[in-house]
């Protein structure tokens, strides 16, 4: 097929080096992610060091990308390791909600960064209309078809950790660290694009960031599918071909997905395996239960 060939042809033209920094930057942004949980879990009272939190985070990660307990699942595991490390459930539960509150300033960050390249592409061309549109309706589907999940999700861990607070220095900390993670996955995909000789410029790599985040709302095993489409369209916004998209598309996720999640397998086995998984089994039933 003529599309698979153009694809495997911008594959194999792709600049390695560019793509093997791409690689450091994301193990960079995943210790990034593990000092924030432990930056939290200490405010706590846990007592772990960065490579454990490090650990547990990529465990959290693997168990959301190859179960289908989705996000509400790998959460669970977060915390029931964090339980194993000496922290009471109040905590653990607590302890996941400052790490995704915090993601919030820096998620509302992107979306404005976003704001010039969405509105550059609408004012270009009618194909850029229709790519916004058909965007703009699978975002709205996917916060519609998870809203749900995500309400019985804070509910039940509100309910946990309403009496456990942390000092704002530490929230603060945990908001710094929520923003260089987002700045780093920005910087990937530059530099990624970078590798296909496609130049991205910080406001039309969040683009693609908003983008892929409101597809990570989609209800699938490691949302697979409505990630790479929203890549796409997204990059397609920005200028690329269809089969440049596609191929920057499949490194990246190569790197955000495949990585982590092969990363994440080694982790779970080293610091919890099987009993890890039914702990994180019991944990989602018991909230969406209540």
């Amino acid at each position: 097929m003529p599309f698979v060939r153009a694809v495997g042809a911008a594959l194999a033209h792709a600049r390695p080096l560019l793509v093997a920094a791409a690689i450091c930057l994301h193990l960079a942004g995943l210790l990034v992610t593990g000092e924030r949980w432990r930056l939290v879990a200490a405010a706590l009272g846990g007592r772990l060091t960065l490579i454990r939190s490090t650990l547990i985070n990529l465990a959290g990660i693997f168990v959301r990308n190859a179960t289908p307990t989705t996000g509400l699942g790998g959460d669970a595991s977060r915390i029931a390791l964090l339980r194993a490390e000496g922290l009471g459930l109040p905590q653990a539960a607590a302890a996941f909600v400052y790490v995704r509150v915090a993601e919030l300033p820096a998620m509302a960050a992107v979306v404005l960064l976003a704001l010039p390249a969405l509105t550059a592409a609408l004012a270009r061309s009618a194909r850029g209309v229709a790519i916004a549109i058909a965007v703009a309706a699978v975002a709205l589907a996917a916060v519609w078809l998870g809203r749900r999940r995500l309400r019985e999700q804070v509910a039940g861990l509100r309910a946990k950790s309403a009496p456990v607070t942390i000092s704002r220095a530490a929230f603060g900390g945990a908001v710094l660290y929520a923003s260089l993670a987002q700045i780093e996955t920005i910087v990937r995909q530059i530099v990624i694009a970078a590798a296909f000789a496609l130049p991205l410029t910080i406001s039309q790599s969040a683009t693609v960031t908003a983008l892929s985040i409101a597809g990570g709302l989609v209800p699938t095993i490691g949302s697979v599918g409505a990630i790479e489409g929203s890549m796409v369209a997204g990059l397609m916004m920005c200028g690329a071909t269809a089969d440049t998209a596609v191929a920057i598309t499949l490194v990246e996720r190569a790197i955000s997905y495949g990585l982590s999640t092969a990363l994440g397998a080694a982790s779970l086995t080293v610091i919890g395996g099987r009993a890890v998984l039914r702990v994180a089994n019991r944990n989602r039933d018991a909230v969406t239960a209540g």
